[in-house]
């Protein structure tokens, strides 16, 4: 009876493997079942960074912090210290709009971080961020927003303009950055 069962079992695993049913459980690809590991990292590093560039009082940040999420999302350090996006893949969002540069600073006492945006413009993006204080002393065309949430952090909302890094230029609509002074 023993061997009549083996050979029963062998025809249906034949049977089944024959008409592909029997080799769809066993072999589900890897990175079916990884890909959502990197998404999820990358969707809270854009919260987290999201977070600190509303520079909410008491918002504390160390630029080492602030360059790995920034990778996390999809920018790498390039030139002159400046994050750009991969050339590869997916482009990096925050305030849903696409990240063209970043840049984090520490001089003088004061943090700095800074990220710049393909298509919102700075009066929308502080509109977005609850920012309606004009810098009078920008020398900008469009206007420039801030708010001073505390005494050592300032939530800055910039215009369209282009940065430098190396021999390229990148043109943007607006910019955001939470300055800290240490």
């Amino acid at each position: 009876m023993n061997r009549n069962l083996r050979a029963l079992r062998r025809w249906i695993a034949c049977g089944l493997a024959v008409s592909g049913v029997g080799l769809a459980w066993a072999q589900m690809p890897v990175p079916l079942l990884d890909a959502a590991a990197p998404a999820a990292t990358s969707t809270a590093a854009a919260q987290q960074l999201e977070a600190l560039l509303q520079c909410k009082a008491g918002t504390v940040f160390k630029t080492d912090e602030v360059e790995s999420k920034l990778q996390a999302i999809g920018l790498a350090k390039g030139a002159d210290g400046f994050f750009l996006p991969m050339q590869k893949g997916q482009r990096p969002s925050l305030f849903g709009d696409e990240v063209v540069a970043a840049l984090v600073t520490a001089v003088d006492g004061e943090n700095k971080a800074t990220v710049y945006l393909k298509r919102q413009t700075g009066k929308q993006l502080a509109k977005r961020l609850g920012v309606s204080r004009i810098d009078e002393h920008a020398n900008t065309d469009e206007p420039s927003y801030f708010k001073q949430p505390s005494k050592k952090n300032t939530l800055l909302v910039g215009a369209a303009a282009e940065v430098f890094v190396g021999n390229d230029s990148i043109k943007y609509q607006s910019a955001v950055a939470c300055q800290q002074i240490r």
